[in-house]
Formats: structure tokens, C-alpha cells, sequence
């Protein structure tokens, strides 16, 4: 029997009471902010505006990876 995939995963993690509400709000608000067009800091500032984007995909990243692996661990199926 195959389990959840990882987007099932994805929604049921953010579907989940146990999931904190930081954190829903916080992978979310990454995600906007990386594809959004508009920047703290101008990309046109070459590296300067740069690491902005990059600061917040590292961070949206690290926090996303956490808050799944204690999402799947936790809702884990033991048969």
C-alpha cells in the first residue's frame, strides 16, 4: 500500500491544528516573497539585491524542511 505523496503531505501539513501557526504563516509569506517582483532590496543592486532573495529562500527552506520532516514523523502510519 503506497502512503501520501509529498504534495498531500504538503497540504495536510498545512491543513494540520498540530502545525504552528508561525510557521504556516512564515513558509507561506517565503514563498510570496521570493516570487514576488517587488524587493526590499532592488535586484538591479546587483549582489546587494541579491541576497535578500537568496537570505529568504535559504531561510523558507530550512524552516519548510523542518516543519515537514515533523509533520510526516508525526502523522507517520505504523502498520
Amino acid at each position: 500500500m503506497r502512503g501520501p505523496g509529498f504534495f498531500e503531505n504538503v497540504v495536510g501539513m498545512f491543513k494540520d491544528k498540530q502545525t504552528p501557526v508561525r510557521d504556516k504563516l512564515l513558509i507561506a509569506g517565503g514563498v510570496v516573497y521570493i516570487i514576488s517582483p517587488i524587493d526590499l532590496i532592488p535586484d538591479f543592486l546587483l549582489l546587494v539585491g541579491y541576497v535578500d532573495d537568496f537570505a529568504c529562500l535559504i531561510g523558507t527552506v530550512t524552516l519548510f524542511y523542518k516543519t515537514y520532516n515533523r509533520y510526516v514523523r508525526r502523522t507517520r502510519i505504523v502498520g
